[in-house]
């Protein structure tokens, strides 16, 4: 009998090694997931200096985010920020379902750029559209993950998430043009509940899928009124360039 309870003993401690190992590991696996499956989910260049996240009460931030551009932009990025504070439910580290308190994301760099038809916002959202409808079609045909698709394969629920003293540009190469704007605070709740509250999350990338349109939308609304500023400003300056611009926010509209 005392020699089941020394190996159930050994066999619990083992238990609790490992979780107490992998929750102390936790900021290298946040900086890792980030640097490593965020360009497939949202098709550009993704990095993250460094994670800074408490085990024992789930609060903590992430350093230095920059969200690159698609192929074909010639912007330095689409999403720059120094600094991301979170609150993680730390209890939900080791569940299949991860999830996150609070998400704010305090005065962002961001530049919106407008090439022909299209946006580098517009474009990142198809590929991160394309890949959750992806994994949605997966997940029905009862496909299982990979081992390189386990950290992918992991849902989350953000209760809230916070985007406030945006500092935007809207970039128009094909005018030589860069105009400042700004965004009103975005808040988003229950990402990942369903009606009833449960916390049945959703992948990676349709949480991202759903930030970024609500971050694209209000975008596009404040690059018109910034286009339809200047383009009155330019019409005064030059009519040549007061019609280009004209053009352009039709084209937008």
């Amino acid at each position: 009998m005392k020699k089941w309870i020394l190996i159930l003993g050994g066999l619990a401690a083992l238990g609790i090694g490992a979780a107490a190992a992998l929750l102390v590991s936790i900021n290298p696996i946040v900086e890792a997931g980030v640097n490593m499956y965020g360009p497939d989910i949202t098709g550009p260049h993704v990095h993250l200096k460094t994670a800074d996240i408490s085990v024992f009460s789930g609060k903590g931030s992430l350093h230095e985010f920059t969200l690159g551009n698609p192929k074909g932009y010639s912007a330095p990025h689409a999403v720059k920020v120094a600094a991301v504070s979170m609150e993680l439910d730390k209890d939900s580290l080791l569940e299949d379902v991860i999830v996150i308190k609070k998400i704010d994301i305090d005065s962002p760099d961001i530049i919106y750029e407008i090439s022909g038809k299209s946006n580098n916002f517009d474009d990142i959202l198809k590929n991160v559209k394309q890949l959750s409808a992806a994994e949605e079609k997966a997940a029905k045909a009862g496909g299982g993950a990979s081992a390189k698709d386990e950290g992918k394969a992991k849902k989350v629920v953000i209760d809230e998430l916070t985007i406030r003293n945006a500092k935007a540009a809207v970039s128009l190469p094909a005018l030589k043009l860069n105009l400042n704007t700004s965004l009103p605070d975005i808040r988003l709740t229950d990402i990942g509940r369903d009606k009833s509250g449960k916390n049945s999350g959703v992948s990676m990338a349709e949480a991202a899928s759903r930030v970024l349109k609500a971050v694209s939308s209000q975008l596009g609304s404040a690059s018109k009124e910034a286009i339809s500023k200047a383009r009155v400003s330019l019409t005064v300056g030059s009519e040549g360039l007061g019609k280009a611009a004209k053009d352009m926010g039709d084209k937008i509209k």
